[in-house]
């Protein structure tokens, strides 16, 4: 092939290309009109078959990828994510660049007599083998013919009989563990993240221990950990969840956005999200939490909304690799076995002696004294001392934190009412006085279960903006589960 000549082809026939790396693979995706979907097939697969890698072309790859990090060095995001790397043990393959730039892709091999186009052939070569590969592709043809052309194009990419990577020792030791981190970020933003290294979870996707506990603990419904702590004033919003690594470890972390008062109050809202941790382990697993969950899995999988192509066919390649082939479109989304002993497992590992707490704040800036060094972000780290351990670990409970209700809002019946005969196709209004008017207008296209509210305000903007948030959280709070 010509060089450019992928990119150039999908550019004339109204298509795009992209790709992106994770810890441990990557991902190569392009959609294109539908009739020259073969001819973009044929110029794809050649990366697989016969790769370029000409020297200039590697040398303006080298240019773009330092071009992104330098764009990216101001992104509090991508900051903080290397430093969750440079700051794992030395050894460990968690500890790297995740990225690169123009020093460790070019200065650096030069330096050291290195020549990048060979390596690069190299890792092709060592890595770029079939049995470790996955393959998508969507289009208008019937699947036979899809087959056909796949199966001709891709069928010579070697098999290396390649053994993919796992790592069963966790990225932090025993001196990364129980450190509380001071981070000075770009923007002005208060941040708390909780992260407690965890094994690796996937194998017990059928369970969903991690998810089961993600859903308790980012619960935003009475009783939960967000509701107490918007009513300490501390908190505008918390994530909680299991966060898959690479194959072997993973990451169970809990992420507070801080009010001003919130971030001095740090050691309190850990407190509370370990009396939160404790509750659940009085309570013990209850199968009716698990049933609810798995009942609101299978609606989001039934009623899915259509994605965008390309988007799908990349989420279908990595589902691919992590599912049977008869559960690549539903794994993630069905949960099939109760097992409560998995779910103590994993709430075992929530715990003040595996914690590493990170404060992410402008006000830390006179304290700081380390700078990361691929991005510069800079930072404080101290051990946490043990009388805050200790009581991080005495078992108690705060009465305000809860299980939550069950759910009587989740359906069982999805049959739709008979539409209207000869339906307006714009919105009606239904309801119209002096201060409100209220359009309806029914589905008659996707005849979907499905319902879609907007609410407008007319008023003061600044005297909006503080009564919208605060209708926001009262009404999330009272009516999470609807």
């Amino acid at each position: 092939p010509l060089e450019n000549e992928y990119s150039k082809f999908l550019s004339e026939h109204g298509g795009m290309s992209n790709a992106s790396t994770s810890l441990e693979d990557t991902n190569y995706y392009f959609d294109v009109v539908p009739e020259h979907l073969s001819g973009a097939l044929d110029r794809f697969a050649q990366f697989f078959l016969c790769p370029l890698f000409t020297e200039s072309a590697t040398e303006r790859e080298v240019n773009a990828v330092n071009s992104e990090h330098e764009k990216n060095l101001s992104n509090d995001s991508w900051r903080i994510d290397q430093l969750e790397k440079s700051t794992a043990k030395s050894d460990h393959d968690f500890n790297r660049f995740g990225t690169g730039n123009k020093l460790t892709l070019d200065s650096l091999p030069k330096e050291k007599g290195i020549n990048v186009r060979d390596e690069l052939l190299k890792f092709h070569n060592t890595w770029y083998s079939s049995n470790i590969m996955t393959l998508s592709v969507l289009g208008k043809e019937s699947l036979d013919e899809l087959e056909e052309m796949t199966v001709n194009l891709f069928s010579e990419v070697k098999n290396k009989q390649v053994k993919v990577s796992e790592w069963l020792d966790s990225p932090y030791g025993p001196e990364q563990l129980q450190i509380k981190g001071f981070i000075i970020p770009i923007k002005d933003m208060r941040n708390l993240s909780i992260c407690f290294p965890v094994p690796d979870l996937h194998k017990y996707y059928k369970a969903g221990p991690g998810s089961i506990i993600s859903h308790l603990i980012g619960h935003e419904g009475p009783g939960s950990l967000l509701s107490t702590l918007r009513n300490k004033g501390w908190c505008n919003s918390l994530v909680g969840g299991h966060r898959p690594a690479a194959k072997g470890f993973g990451f169970f972390t809990v992420n507070v956005d801080l009010t001003e008062e919130g971030i001095e109050h740090v050691d309190d809202i850990v407190k509370l999200i370990f009396q939160y941790i404790n509750m659940l382990k009085k309570e013990g697993p209850q199968k009716w939490i698990f049933e609810e969950y798995r009942e609101i899995l299978k609606m989001h999988f039934r009623f899915k909304d259509n994605e965008v192509p390309r988007y799908y066919v990349s989420n279908l390649v990595h589902s691919m690799r992590e599912f049977p082939m008869d559960e690549v479109l539903s794994g993630g989304y069905v949960l099939e076995e109760w097992q409560p002993d998995l779910i103590n497992y994993v709430l075992s590992y929530l715990n003040p002696d595996n914690v590493r707490v990170a404060v992410v704040g402008k006000q830390f800036e006179n304290i700081t004294d380390q700078a990361e060094l691929w991005y510069g972000t800079k930072y404080k780290a101290e051990k946490i001392p043990q009388e805050t351990i200790q009581n991080w670990k005495d078992g108690s409970l705060y009465e305000d934190l809860h299980l939550p209700s069950k759910n009587e809002f989740i359906p069982s019946n999805f049959d739709l009412l008979p539409p209207e005969e000869n339906p307006n196709p714009f919105p009606d209004i239904i309801k119209e006085t002096s201060l409100t008017r209220v359009w309806f207008k029914q589905d008659d296209v996707y005849h979907l279960p499905k319902t879609y509210h907007t609410f407008e305000f007319v008023r003061c903007v600044f005297k909006l903006y503080l009564y919208t948030i605060q209708l926001n959280n009262n009404v999330l709070r009272e009516n999470y589960n609807f």
